[in-house]
């Protein structure tokens, strides 16, 4: 009798654990702010250096799951912010999308260059260069959003 699978390998579990985590990282860096009395620019300075440094962390460790642990630590981290500035009555509901974008946009640009290193590794030259070109295009894109949003 067999009790694991013969394809058992530690970093797909290991990714699957990352995958997790990035899920909770939102509620994380929120119970961290407020136990920190991290407000306004501080909690946005710890924001930014968790995008720069944490995310990629998950990313890396994430195995196979890459994208998704890079993609759901960001959006774990904009549904725990709007859900947080509804429970303060910070924003109605016409607020939300564009802050929920903003949050979204942000981590995403300053946290993109592990996950787009790991996209472009495995391409040939000529592919790298085309795929980096549409990368920089939808990040100026994505920038001109959070720009023509916050003002």
């Amino acid at each position: 009798m067999e009790v694991w699978p013969k394809n058992f390998h530690l970093g797909d579990w290991i990714g699957v654990v990352a995958v997790f985590a990035a899920m909770g990282f939102g509620p994380a860096f929120l119970r961290i702010a407020y136990a920190c009395h991290m407000v306004f620019g501080v909690g946005a300075i710890f924001a930014f250096l968790c995008f720069i440094f944490v995310v990629p962390m998950l990313t890396l460790i994430a195995g196979r799951y890459k994208f998704w642990a890079w993609q759901l630590a960001i959006i774990s981290l904009a549904v725990t912010v709007i859900q947080d500035n509804f429970r303060l009555n910070a924003v109605n509901a016409w607020e939300a999308p564009r802050v929920a974008f903003t949050f979204w946009a942000v981590g995403t640009l300053f946290s993109a260059p592990l996950p787009a290193y790991f996209f472009l590794r495995p391409m040939a030259p000529r592919q790298r260069l085309v795929f980096a070109i549409v990368i920089v295009s939808v990040c100026i894109v994505m920038w001109l959003g959070v720009e023509r949003i916050t003002g």
